[in-house]
């Protein structure tokens, strides 16, 4: 006997309400062509997931819709709500469960909790400890009915069960990033216990229980699940995300890196639908009596509107090649027309877009000329990044409204564009500039950890002397100077530091405690910053990194 199961599930979803631009790229009949088609969005989504749950009722098969995970950050519409919009129209799909991802923290733990407040479904990160969270905190995450936690009595995670047949149940774990204080920036109180070990606890428990039917829902990424599914037998399906994976051979369309078809190990079915609401995993499953899946049909859709237009060499095709191209789509796979939910399209347009569409118009202060943003410095630019340090400064103002502040520093990875001369928006500052609404925090240092500081953010940039994770972590700054030698010995690289007070520029004192203010990210310790573990008396000035720029530039008449 099996048991059948009707799955859809959604990951990295992004706060893209609106469907996305994308671009296929197909070979017929020996011609290459480009499909430039609008994919996805919330409405599209809420339409395909209607149709498979009728689908499934007709048949008289349970159906579960899954996120794994991220629904935060990624567009204006988070810029501007902050997750409040997120979880309305999230809540319209009605997911049976969500994982946490680690972009549910760029802002701490208070909008996270505010989201679960706001929706109904259950939200399960089984690995997530909260036994020492301050429960004294204005929103703890602890308390909350409809999250699943993990369980430090126990020692395994809460998990969630549906039934799949009558008498036979089906559990579902949720297992987020166990290092999220190295990716996100969680409060210093939430806890995450090692991936592998709470899930191995967990299916031990639930197989003591006579619950053979396990989904992990789980935010490691395709190769953490991978090595979740090795290392714990007895796991039925793994619903992942975090990698933006999409599981399933789409070369055909121009996606040479989704064709891995999906992973199988002792039974256990890896699928992961993609990113950014562009795509849906659809499948349907048949379990045998062992947990098992023994049938596996469907897999992941980009879901099309019916407005295409296709290119060969930059030119439109005729109608004929046209119509020959869509009978092509239309029997190749991996793409499905779908129709729109008028109820979450007209919530999107009449409570949501007009704030965005006022954004694009709303002119901050005018860019006098070029500002050129490069991570590292150049020949061209020896001083580096053009517009780094005004972002620095945009960090600086927003502290020193609050309390005397001595330096700004800022990540070059956190600015993401060059600016081009002319007006700049809102839109821009928040959408392209710094499209990460990670909190900006004042705290204290003593003077001795800024070389460290300084010379860990270079070295692991540079990879000199040690193993980088990118040149994003570049330090800029405002009102603080240096002079590194990348010839020295480890340990020894920065010297000369100074800082601009109302005496001038003074040579730091290593014995001083100064004030500074960064993103919540690198204060976290990430990328080399290692040495802001050491700072201490954190103020989260309720500002966002984009924020402090919107409020600094509109105070000058022009930028450059």
């Amino acid at each position: 006997m099996t048991y059948p199961l009707y799955l859809a599930h959604i990951n990295d979803t992004h706060s893209h309400f609106d469907a996305s631009l994308l671009h296929f790229h197909i070979q017929l009949d020996g011609k290459n062509y480009q499909i430039d088609a609008h994919c996805g969005g919330y409405a599209r989504l809420a339409s395909a997931i209607k149709q498979q749950r009728k689908q499934a009722q007709q048949q008289g098969c349970p159906s579960l819709l899954l996120h794994a995970g991220d629904s935060f950050q990624g567009s204006l519409y988070f810029s501007q709500y902050k997750g409040a919009a997120n979880a309305r129209l999230l809540d319209l799909l009605a997911p049976d469960a969500m994982t946490i991802g680690n972009h549910e923290f760029d802002l701490g733990n208070t909008p996270i909790s505010h989201f679960i407040d706001q929706v109904s479904f259950p939200v399960l990160a089984g690995n997530m400890d909260l036994s020492t969270e301050d429960q004294r905190k204005p929103l703890p995450l602890a308390g909350h009915n409809n999250l699943y936690p993990y369980l430090a009595k126990q020692q395994r995670a809460s998990y969630l069960l549906k039934e799949l047949a009558e008498g036979v149940q089906l559990a579902i774990i949720g297992i987020t990033h166990d290092q999220m204080h190295n990716i996100g920036c969680p409060d210093p109180d939430c806890q995450f216990v090692d991936a592998i070990s709470c899930t191995q606890a967990t299916v031990k428990h639930l197989h003591q229980q006579g619950i053979k039917h396990i989904i992990v829902l789980s935010h490691l990424g395709y190769q953490g699940d991978v090595a979740l599914a090795t290392a714990v037998p007895g796991i039925s399906v793994i619903v992942g995300g975090h990698s933006h994976t999409l599981s399933g051979d789409f070369r055909h369309l121009g996606f040479p890196e989704g064709a891995m078809g999906q992973f199988w190990h002792q039974g256990c079915l890896i699928l992961h639908a993609g990113k950014h609401a562009e795509s849906i995993g659809l499948s349907h499953l048949e379990f045998d009596a062992d947990g098992s899946v023994v049938k596996f049909q469907g897999g992941v859709q980009f879901l099309l509107g019916k407005q295409w237009h296709a290119r060969q060499n930059e030119d439109l095709v005729s109608a004929k090649t046209k119509a020959r191209i869509a009978e092509y789509l239309a029997q190749s796979g991996g793409l499905r027309y779908q129709a729109e939910d008028q109820q979450i399209q007209q919530i999107i347009s009449q409570d949501y877009r007009p704030a965005i569409d006022a954004m694009r118009q709303q002119v901050i202060c005018q860019v006098a000329r070029p500002l050129a943003h490069t991570r590292l410095p150049t020949k061209l630019l020896p001083q580096g990044s053009e517009i780094s340090p005004l972002v620095c400064q945009g960090f600086y103002q927003a502290a020193a409204v609050k309390r005397h502040t001595d330096f700004a520093l800022h990540n070059a990875g956190g600015i993401r564009v060059s600016l081009k001369a002319g007006p700049l928006t809102k839109a821009d500052i928040c959408g392209r500039l710094l499209p990460f609404e990670i909190a900006i925090v004042s705290y204290q240092l003593e003077g001795k950890y800024l070389a460290p500081l300084i010379e860990g953010a270079i070295n692991n940039a540079t990879n000199n002397g040690v193993q980088g994770t990118g040149d994003g972590s570049f330090p800029y700054f405002y009102k603080l100077r240096y002079h590194y030698n990348s010839q020295a010995k480890l340990g020894h690289r920065v010297t000369q530091i100074e800082l601009l007070g109302d005496a001038g520029w003074q040579p730091l004192d290593p014995r001083r405690h100064y004030r500074g203010v960064s993103s919540a990210y690198t204060l976290a310790g990430k990328e080399g910053y290692h040495a802001l573990l050491n700072s201490d008396d954190h103020q989260d000035l309720g500002m966002s990194m984009s924020d402090s720029f919107v409020v600094f530039a509109e105070q000058l008449d022009s930028l450059g």
